[in-house]
């Protein structure tokens, strides 16, 4: 008979494999949950079910329901529920602005992106249908299929300036939605239950995300694996006096599985910048997986844009705003993109730092930047103003903080690794230009 300390380790060591698993499918339902909570659409990312909420400006410290959020782009965000019947996006014709639409399925895999290199000179419609679905399309529409019932449809569309935020708003009205059956929210979005780091209820939350999106085939050992808890598709975990030593076990694991994600989203060298390649398409790489759902849900696939996360300086230290730092791009050596590029800054939280000139993001679109005699350009990263004026600054929060170096549409040579990021380097204080 198996005693109650090895049915205890037994369950922490595979409770840790299936939180670090099912993270992202249980984030995804919790962000949905979230943003779905609504009778009518909002202006900043929530909307009922099978409907946009287009948002107006570009998101600042005040938004907080995505973690990780660009400050460059309109948003237009939708939940879908496939499981009644298609929903038909219309986009309209491109016009050379850049946008996407981008597609996460319930286990945070970007597995499609729609924008102006793949639809097309034309305006279109698209029939989105679950893994299961069978019929006749509606008239006019392209159908894509998607991985799981539970979609999530995030669009961006740029704006260069705030002159421009008229017409971005024009261009951004015409992506629509238009469900075929009923518009409910799938039972485990309905049924979630908020969980801290060593709740059990993350494992009830995951067992129902479970039934309503079941686990692709390439995982079906690992999941099988789970059912020995008695974690599977739709079934509680036993929590009566025949499951404490399980119960104990898990709830080790949820705290455990948290810590070692949590870890993971820094470099583990100390390195100043490190790209993920494979975006928002990380296959069977679970961890890789729930560390981008933590701190990046929603990051697009690399052909479409690379994220470099940045969390240390040139001399490995963590980057703090009680320091000032520079980030130097020589003369033609700014980063090599077809879209446009942008850095943005984060606090500890995840999210935007409140700032006295509200700015968040420094790029390639940013107005009235002072350029070196010999064409180089100086970002100055810190938490106070610069002596030399604002036009360079980007704000640091009073603690720590990391960047994101987003690259849309990168070119072959980041692709390819030749092109290196320069590191962020930490200034005198007396010098701090």
């Amino acid at each position: 008979m198996t005693s109650n300390t090895a049915q205890e380790e037994w369950a922490y060591v595979a409770g840790v494999q299936a939180y670090v698993y099912g993270y992202p499918l249980v984030e995804i339902v919790r962000t949905c949950a979230l943003m779905t909570a609504v009778d009518a659409p909002t202006e900043y990312g929530r909307a009922p079910v099978n409907q946009f909420s287009h948002c107006p400006r570009p998101w600042t410290h005040e938004d907080r329901d995505v973690v990780t959020p660009a400050n460059d782009l309109l948003y237009s965000m939708a939940w879908l529920n496939l499981a009644d019947g298609p929903v038909v996006l219309a986009m309209p014709a491109p016009t050379g602005r850049y946008f996407v639409i981008e597609l996460v399925d319930a286990y945070s895999d970007n597995f499609r992106n729609l924008g102006p290199r793949v639809v097309g000179p034309d305006a279109s419609r698209f029939a989105l249908v679950g893994p299961d679905w069978s019929g006749t399309l509606p008239d006019g529409t392209e159908e894509i299929r998607c991985p799981t019932n539970l979609v999530w449809v995030l669009g961006r569309v740029l704006i260069d300036g705030a002159d421009d935020m008229q017409e971005a708003r024009a261009f951004q009205a015409q992506f629509t939605l238009t469900a075929t059956g009923q518009s409910r929210l799938p039972q485990s979005v309905v049924d979630y239950q908020p969980s801290s780091p060593s709740d059990i209820a993350f494992f009830d939350n995951l067992a129902r995300a479970m039934q309503d999106n079941p686990p692709p085939a390439r995982d079906a050992g690992l999941v099988a694996q789970f059912a020995r808890l008695g974690l599977a598709r739709g079934r509680r975990v036993d929590t009566g006096p025949a499951g404490e030593a399980r119960l104990a076990g898990l709830q080790r694991a949820a705290k455990a599985g948290a810590q070692l994600i949590e870890g993971h989203t820094r470099s583990r060298r100390a390195q100043p910048w490190s790209i993920n390649y494979a975006g928002g398409r990380l296959g069977t790489d679970y961890l890789a997986r729930a560390c981008t759902a933590m701190k990046g849900l929603g990051a697009l696939a690399s052909d479409e844009a690379l994220y470099a996360l940045g969390d240390f300086d040139a001399n490995g230290e963590q980057l703090d705003g009680a320091r000032q730092y520079v980030l130097h791009f020589p003369a033609g050596q700014l980063p090599p993109v077809d879209a446009f590029w942008s850095v943005s800054i984060y606090g500890s939280d995840f999210y935007f730092a409140d700032n006295p000139i509200r700015r968040y993001a420094i790029g390639d679109r940013s107005r009235n930047l002072r350029r070196g005699k010999d064409g180089s350009l100086d970002i100055q990263i810190q938490h106070t103003e610069p002596r030399q004026g604002i036009s360079n600054w980007l704000p640091a929060p009073a603690g720590r903080f990391y960047l994101i170096l987003r690259l849309y549409h990168p070119r072959k040579d980041i692709l390819t690794r030749d092109y290196v990021i320069p590191a962020v380097r930490r200034v005198d204080e007396s010098t701090a230009r």
